[in-house]
């Protein structure tokens, strides 16, 4: 994703960068995991630009994008957002992709907005039920492989001068990427070893417990078409098990994160639940073509309707 295909669009107090592809409604609006930048998406932004108008942004801090002068709650992601996509020049409603924390985001700018919310995808997606990952009495998976635990190795990466931390980060993000095309993969390690990507995820992370609370005090939610893309439980407990996670503790977490998933059900009437086969929780990666088939299915439904 280099910078002469996308530009910077107005969104508030900064610009963030912005990149349109496709024509077509109604437009799909992807909103990335925590550290997760837009260019990781290029497969399923090339077909879905195919059938509609995709559009894909840095939130501020990664990537492109200046950092925010504001916190980094979903409120405040959700506004800039809203923003942006005024600016943009196209018009909604739009579907709305949200992976992971994006689909948190996703349903925070549904709630603030509506309006502007044709329907969801939301892939693999956080809930306003996330705390209670922290409850879990599950001491292995706690230490070594929460997001709390995960941050808090990130923030002492942090501490490392610039070239010690690139040492460190670069041999961890080789094998992401092996199937992109060069120059894409080659610019997405570049981003990836900013440390204020790095910087940014702590403080949206940070903020998690506010942004829920923000939610839930938001009433109501529009009964707009959902479909709820979960990561295959039987594989996650195997990946679990390989990099040393107790049967026991990989069954609790990866339980949990499928109710949780199941609840997002309640948001809508019109709401569908899949389970993705084959694919983790990076399932723009692991399985694009799904994400692609689902996004694809919602646009003719509407259109059909």
């Amino acid at each position: 994703m280099s910078l002469n295909e996308g530009l910077y669009v107005g969104a508030g107090d900064k610009n963030l960068y912005v990149k349109m592809s496709g024509l077509g409604d109604p437009p799909v609006v992807i909103e990335t995991a925590l550290g997760s930048i837009s260019a990781e998406w290029w497969q399923i932004i090339e077909k879905l630009s195919e059938k509609t108008t995709v559009i894909t942004y840095d939130r501020a801090g990664y990537a492109e994008s200046p950092k925010g002068k504001n916190d980094r709650n979903t409120k405040e992601i959700s506004m800039e957002l809203f923003n942006m996509l005024k600016n943009s020049g196209v018009p909604g409603p739009y579907i709305i992709v949200g992976h992971s924390i994006g689909g948190l985001i996703a349903q925070h700018f549904t709630k603030m907005f509506p309006n502007q919310v044709a329907g969801l995808v939301l892939v693999d997606s956080l809930t306003v039920n996330e705390p209670e990952f922290d409850e879990l009495d599950v001491p292995i998976y706690q230490q070594n492989l929460s997001v709390k635990a995960r941050l808090e190795n990130i923030k002492k990466l942090l501490e490392l001068e610039k070239e010690e931390f690139d040492e460190y980060v670069s041999p961890m993000l080789q094998n992401l990427y092996v199937n992109f095309p060069d120059d894409v993969a080659t610019q997405i390690l570049a981003y990836q070893t900013d440390k204020q990507l790095y910087e940014t995820i702590i403080k949206e992370y940070e903020n998690l417990k506010d942004s829920i609370s923000m939610i839930n005090n938001v009433k109501g939610f529009p009964n707009v078409p959902i479909k709820v893309l979960c990561r295959d439980f039987e594989m996650m407990i195997r990946i679990s098990k390989e990099i040393g996670l107790p049967d026991e503790e990989a069954k609790a977490v990866e339980e949990l994160w499928l109710a949780h998933s199941k609840k997002l059900l309640d948001l809508s009437n019109n709401s569908e639940f899949v389970l993705v086969k084959n694919s983790n929780h990076s399932m723009h990666l692991s399985r694009p073509d799904a994400i692609i088939e689902q996004v694809i299915k919602m646009i003719n439904d509407m259109k059909s309707s």
